[in-house]
């Protein structure tokens, strides 16, 4: 995403419109159909795709999905007390946050759907251009879908272009059938795709990336609440095309994968799929995230980059971690910045777990002279080589057992960050487990954990846990807020409500069982 992004703005057409009908007729606009006439105006149409991914309310580090909603699990907590937010599972249907999620997710459709509509008629592009255009939209509007289902449950299959305004009552999809469209349509887009040798970061979709994806689609298909579980074996398949091309690996050093991030130094063998976000000193387009301000170290030096330290990390989380795995002190950071000297020192939390920042998107190490105090130009990871190993380590455990090759799997990511091997004789229901923290471990605080507990069917279970564990282990001023959530957490929480205001509208859609 390396091309200046053009925000689209098409006045003829709303998604989500008013109940109130606007009588002043536009005096100049170009009409959708004719906009996009060429390839120059397909690729501003599909730069304005990817750029809903970088929206605060989705994986832009802000308020959204690699934010405050991905914070309610049990591995970090809101670190003040907020009575009232998706981080303590304390909210209704009215709230904002889960409104601005839905139009968002369902922004980045209708943009795809605008260029699905209209790409077959641009003449003067290559079939080869097009068919990459093409299946790169068909992946990210996919990923909108994927990302809907997930965390609402059955929706609004959104398939085409809005064509009204008052076109707006659709019925709730059934989720399996959801499921089953996202992955027809991620297979044809895997074979219109290119491989990631033909780009040069990891900022565009290859068709590593949409097999990724289907991987990841077919193991939350088999799980809670469809338990499809045929589709493992289709997860193995796909994780392990990947495997086997031979085009990625594991960076040797953990630590310096989330450096080349932060540092956009692109790690093309390990990163698969990024979200790449504006840098003043190296990039000549305006994508600003929050990655490391909201979720990263508390500290108030702009040279060094600016936290707010919104989050701590469980003391439950930091245990998964056995004595010299080096994922502990990188993705927990184990000091904090000591204003009151001068100059400024870093210094040891020692046993204080429950004050520790997630410390896996350091700013100090942005290599931008020009720091902003609100953003950062950190690019988020939604698809890299370990988790495709761990995918395909638990693909082959439900469909084999616990096999050489799925212990091989795991094995390459302990390995790398110096943690024990496992050893065979172990049964498929202790490999699940040890997979399952595992992924906690790898993946912690790249938007995983709470959906993957979710789709293991053990969400609530895990933060009833919490709940006893922070009341036995917390020190007095941290209990509250670190079990907060953990007391708050009830079945329905599985599913985020369908806003009220959708409802109020869309008089076919029905209220999520529970809200």
């Amino acid at each position: 995403m390396k091309n200046k992004i053009l925000i689209l703005i098409i006045t003829a057409i709303t998604l989500f419109p008013s109940c109130e009908s606007l009588v002043v007729e536009p005096t100049d606009f170009v009409a959708t159909e004719f906009f996009y006439d060429s390839e120059e105006n397909l690729n501003y149409g599909l730069n304005g795709v990817y750029d809903v991914l970088g929206s605060w309310n989705l994986w832009g580090g802000g308020n959204g999905l690699s934010g405050n909603a991905d914070v309610a699990d049990e591995m970090y907590f809101r670190s003040a007390s907020v009575a009232t937010g998706i981080w303590s599972y304390n909210y209704a249907s009215s709230d904002n946050r889960i409104l601005m999620i839905w139009m968002d997710l369902y922004k980045g459709i209708e943009r795809a759907n605008l260029i699905l509509k209209y790409i077959d008629d641009v003449k003067d592009i290559t079939e080869d251009r097009k068919n990459e255009i093409e299946g790169q939209v068909r992946v990210l509007r996919a990923w909108f879908q994927f990302a809907l289902v997930r965390n609402f449950g059955d929706v609004p299959l959104k398939i085409s272009a809005t064509t009204s305004t008052y076109d707006v009552d659709i019925p709730r999809t059934p989720a399996n059938e959801i499921y089953q469209f996202i992955y027809d349509d991620l297979v044809k887009a895997e074979g219109m795709l290119k491989p990631s040798t033909a780009y040069t970061t990891p900022g565009r979709i290859c068709k590593e990336a949409a097999q990724g994806i289907l991987a990841k689609v077919c193991l939350f298909w088999a799980g809670f609440p469809n338990y499809q579980t045929d589709k493992y074996a289709d997860a193995l398949y796909w994780s392990e095309k990947i495997i086997n091309s031979g085009l990625h690996s594991l960076n040797p050093s953990y630590e310096q994968f989330f450096i080349n991030l932060i540092q956009e130094k692109y790690d093309m063998q390990e990163s698969i799929w990024e979200i790449e976000f504006y840098n003043p000193d190296i990039t000549d387009y305006f994508e600003a995230g929050q990655i490391g301000v909201n979720v990263g170290i508390s500290q108030n030096v702009l040279e060094l980059g600016y936290g707010v330290g919104h989050y701590k990390v469980h003391q439950m989380h930091y245990n998964r971690y056995e004595e010299g795995d080096t994922r502990r002190d990188w993705a927990i950071a184990p000091y904090f910045y000591y204003y009151n000297a001068n100059p400024l020192q870093k210094l040891d939390w020692g046993t204080n777990y429950y004050d520790r920042d997630v410390g896996k998107f350091r700013r100090e190490y942005e290599l931008t002279t020009s720091k902003s105090k609100n953003f950062s130009g950190i690019n988020f990871p939604l698809l890299r080589y370990a988790d495709v190993l761990l995918m395909a380590a638990e693909a082959e455990n439900e469909v084999n057992g616990p096999t050489t090759k799925a212990l091989d799997y795991i094995n390459e990511v302990r390995a790398r960050a110096n943690a024990s091997i496992l050893e065979s004789g172990m049964s498929q229901d202790e490999f699940r487990s040890i997979l399952q923290d595992e992924r906690s471990r790898e993946l912690c605080f790249e938007a995983t954990r709470r959906l993957d507990l979710i789709r293991w069917g053990i969400f609530v279970e895990r933060m009833k846990e919490l709940e006893v564990y922070v009341d036995e282990t917390a020190p007095s001023n941290r209990v509250a807020n670190a079990s907060e959530a953990a007391k708050n957490v009830e079945f329905k929480h599985n599913y985020f409500p369908i806003p009220v205001s959708e409802v109020s509208i869309n008089k076919m859609l029905d209220q999520t069982p529970g809200w």
